[in-house]
């Protein structure tokens, strides 16, 4: 049986945060996906909410448009400001995965 996720498992403790990649090289480039990884995770809840819908309501195909991005940019917002700590877990994930692959290059 699996044991459910809960936000200690995800949430990275103050040692994890003070060991963050330094910007720039690979460790800039994680970071970036953890950052669009979250982006995109507020992008799909604040779809899923009705607030793209509720933005075009009576306005065509055109507001339709328009409001996706909208809530693309209150998306990028909120993972800026409010981040939810996956994009950590993202970027440690990726930061594994290309050490193992340097590691088997070498």
């Amino acid at each position: 049986m699996t044991q459910p996720i809960s936000a200690q498992t995800v949430m990275p403790t103050a040692a994890e945060l003070s060991n963050r990649p330094a910007i720039g090289g690979e460790g800039a480039q994680a970071s970036d996906i953890g950052k669009r990884f979250e982006q995109m995770l507020w992008t799909e809840m604040l779809s899923y909410a009705g607030l793209d819908k509720a933005f075009a309501q009576d306005g065509g195909q055109a507001a339709e448009t328009f409001s996706r991005y909208v809530v693309e940019s209150i998306a990028a917002d909120l993972a800026e400001s409010h981040p939810m700590g996956l994009g950590e877990a993202v970027d440690r994930s990726v930061a594994a995965r290309q050490s193992t692959q340097q590691d088997d290059v070498a």
